[in-house]
């Protein structure tokens, strides 16, 4: 695996799960609802870098085999607008 155990996570949650149906961003879920210690392979199967890999871990950060709790929110700071509005049509 040329990524970093991180980074191939973050690769891997940029896909949905044909599996499970976990959604883009999120790790892998069990039928209890609980995150999986490890992605599923038709998951990360999908990112090129990892196909030929076995397994791909569940960070200790997404919270493996606890059920899901909300996060906290994310911070967004829109930029300050300097373009001027343009009219079509």
């Amino acid at each position: 695996m040329n990524l970093t155990p991180d980074r191939a996570a973050t690769a891997v949650e940029r896909h949905d799960c044909p599996n499970c149906g976990a959604p883009a961003g999120n790790a892998c879920r069990t039928r209890g609802a609980k995150t999986t210690a490890k992605y599923h392979t038709a998951r990360f199967g999908l990112v090129p870098a990892l196909r030929e890999e076995l397994d791909v871990p569940v960070p200790a950060d997404r919270g493996p085999c606890r059920v899901w709790k909300q996060g906290r929110a994310l911070v967004v700071v829109p930029a300050p607008r300097t373009e001027r509005a343009i009219r079509i049509g």
